[in-house]
């Protein structure tokens, strides 16, 4: 939880502007039910007379009502009242509504007794009256003071009608009110949330964009991915109605039960029973779901996982025929998802019609104690609506707590999955006092570099030393796992070395920052990597504004001019995701002519040319001979024809170097060399090489 809090903490500005929303509205939505109330009993049964204290009484009516005045009654009467020229008695104006209040507080027994006078002896009436409850009293008192009105020429229809209007047009500004008031605040919410969202992709895609290897392979990158948009979605929603509810809805929870209790305290036991109830069945539907939440992420990571490592390998899969086998494997991993969803999606499907119930039954058992309580003339018809306005206010918002509730733990999970990614120290990191190279030369240096991966059991390179100097070919060979690429993955620093250092112009590349060592080197991975865009993008990937004429140049180099000038739009031709509409030497040379248009101070050729025919590998390397004829070149390779001609070769085996020198040399005293020279050429062919070079 506190991981989904701290991602409020920057917007508490707006939060705050956000509470005064939620508190207008439910103060706004609070106040509907008192009016409600009002225009029931008030506007409708009482004619819209809301004080049981009559604005004219007629001279007889007066001699009556003052057969039930005691002293003080008396005393009150003529100082509120005067006798005008037409002998009836008027209210004297201006008065307060505290006097009123007061007023009617004296005068409501007495006029209880006159109206009921009217069919009954004075002693009865004093005796019913006293009998009675208040509400009864004041009603009563009131159609005393309507006949009076009537009386003095009023028209009482044109009276109530009035009130009705006045109060209606009161609750018609209120209602906008409440609706302004939760329109800005759904807004608001809105864009807080979208900003959390944004926010945390960002941070998280940046810091995922610091990983090295050792982190990609921690977490995977069908979780990585999930991460990034499925749990973060999932915090974006619930953010957001975190401060759509969370705030909302203990405000009006507070509200209504100040209301409740202010006008029908012995019916709030209602209120109570109902709360409790509906945090019983929240409580233990939740207990029930929390785990498989937790459960729930990880089996999408899986599925995940499965479906891009089967879409990824889909020609393979056809070519082996292994279809059904693979949909079975998805299938076995989605069949867990959708167990776990429909246990979590069945529990929760439980609450609205529970809710639902607790909600109805509240409001029968209110109209049924209700009911009793206006037969004995201890409340009204409107204050029951409007207690049944405020209990179901309560439930709802008890309701509102409850959907997030549902919500609230699968996010507290995608939060923590989140934090752990963001939480993650990174291996590869700049140093704090970093070393520049004002004049780059490209001379790099392996001193006795040892490394060893994450869980194995052996290094993988062992001791490794040698030294690739500007001008020159530095070539590495050795069986498959030897650790050639490696070598390659320690100097682009993708990973650490365990011992020993590498060196640039004597430097060591941990004193650099990363994006200075990258930017001297050009690298062409085994396995060319094009992105969705067109090809000119993809060759001008490393260079932020490149030239006509240098992305043309860099086409020429790496033989890609030819398949390039065929397609219909050229360099502006598309390319699709992954490369996928140009073929694997077509990817190799784009990849290519991409570190070419660099032009760095070290090229790192990692097998680039082993989809490549032996025609066009030559072609290509004779042609790249005279470009990086200043650089610094380091050569992983299969082929022998590809590294022949190198300055130096290193020879690499299980890790170890076990050859360095040129061909003839290396033929002469490196056994492994020879073995691959001499699985690779014939005889004739090695002899033409010797012959070749000599010359």
């Amino acid at each position: 939880m506190k991981h989904l809090l701290k991602q409020l903490k920057p917007h508490w500005l707006q939060i705050i502007v956000l509470i005064v929303l939620h508190m207008g509205q439910a103060y706004t939505t609070l106040l509907l039910p008192d009016y409600t109330s009002n225009l029931i009993d008030t506007g409708i049964q009482n004619g819209g007379f809301t004080y049981a204290v009559p604005a004219t009484l007629t001279k007889e009516s007066a001699s009556e009502l003052q057969t039930f005045f005691g002293g003080e009654e008396l005393e009150v009467f003529t100082a509120h009242y005067r006798q005008s020229d037409a002998g009836h008695y008027v209210l004297t104006t201006p008065i307060k509504e505290a006097e009123l209040t007061q007023l009617e507080s004296v005068l409501v027994k007495p006029l209880a007794m006159a109206q009921l006078s009217q069919t009954m002896p004075n002693q009865v009436a004093t005796q019913q009256v006293d009998a009675l409850s208040e509400i009864a009293i004041h009603n009563i008192a009131i159609q005393f003071v309507k006949d009076q009105y009537a009386a003095s020429g009023q028209d009482v229809a044109a009276h109530q009608i009035q009130y009705l209007f006045t109060e209606g047009s009161k609750m018609l500004v209120i209602a906008f009110l409440m609706l302004a008031s939760a329109i800005g605040a759904y807004y608001l919410s809105a864009v807080i949330g979208a900003k959390i969202g944004h926010d945390l992709r960002s941070r998280t895609f940046e810091h995922v964009l610091q990983f090295s290897q050792r982190e990609i392979n921690k977490f995977s990158t069908a979780s990585l991915i999930t991460r990034s948009t499925n749990d973060i979605q999932q915090i974006q929603t619930v953010i957001t109605i975190i401060l759509r509810i969370s705030l909302y809805a203990p405000i009006l929870v507070i509200g209504g039960v100040v209301h409740v209790m202010r006008d029908n305290v012995s019916m709030t036991w209602i209120v109570v029973l109902a709360a409790s109830l509906v945090l019983t069945v929240v409580g233990t539907l939740i207990g029930l779901t929390m785990p498989k939440f937790k459960l729930l992420q990880k089996q999408i990571d899986k599925v995940n996982l499965q479906a891009r490592e089967i879409l990824t390998g889909l020609q393979v899969i056809r070519a082996y025929g292994r279809q059904d086998e693979e949909a079975n494997r998805f299938d076995q991993a989605s069949v867990a998802l959708k167990r776990t969803q429909l246990f979590t999606n069945r529990v929760m499907s439980l609450l609205p019609p529970l809710l639902m119930i607790i909600m109805n039954g509240t409001s029968v058992l209110i109209i049924w104690v209700a009911g009793h309580r206006i037969a004995a003339g201890l409340l009204q018809v409107g204050q029951m609506t409007a207690f049944i306005s405020y209990t179901l206010q309560i439930i709802f918002a008890f309701m509102l707590m409850t959907m997030l509730a549902v919500m609230l733990p699968r996010a507290i999970v995608s939060a923590e999955r989140v934090q752990e990614i963001l939480a993650e120290p990174l291996a590869i990191q700049d140093p704090i006092q970093a070393t520049e190279l004002p004049s780059p030369q490209g001379v790099v240096a392996f001193h006795n570099v040892s490394f060893r991966y994450d869980g194995a059991e052996a290094d993988t390179l062992q001791d490794v030393n040698f030294v690739a100097r500007p001008g020159e070919t530095t070539a590495i060979i050795g069986s498959t796992g030897s650790g050639k690429s490696t070598v390659l993955n320690l100097l682009m620093r993708f990973y650490d070395v365990s011992k020993g250092s590498i060196t640039i112009d004597g430097v060591d590349i941990r004193q650099l920052k990363q994006r200075t060592l990258r930017d001297l080197i050009g690298y062409i991975p085994q396995k060319g990597v094009l992105f969705s865009g067109t090809v000119a993008s993809n060759i001008g990937y490393g260079v932020p504004q490149l030239e006509e004429a240098q992305l043309q140049e860099a086409a020429s180099i790496a033989h890609a001019s030819e398949f390039i000038e065929e397609k219909a739009d050229g360099y502006h031709a598309l390319v699709s995701q992954g490369g996928s509409n140009v073929s694997g030497g077509q990817k190799q040379r784009l990849s290519i002519a991409r570190a070419i248009a660099k032009q760095p101070r070290i090229y790192l050729f990692d097998d680039s040319f082993s989809a490549l025919d032996y025609r066009t590998d030559a072609s290509l390397r004779q042609a790249l001979a005279t470009k990086t004829a200043q650089a610094t070149v380091i050569i992983v390779a299969q082929r022998i024809s590809t590294i022949i001609n190198a300055d130096q070769i290193i020879v690499l085996d299980e890790g170890r170097v076990v050859g360095l020198g040129t061909h003839l040399q290396l033929m002469e005293t490196s056994q492994v060399y020879r073995e691959i020279a001499t699985s690779q050429l014939s005889q004739a062919e090695l002899e033409q090489h010797a012959k070749g070079m000599e010359g």
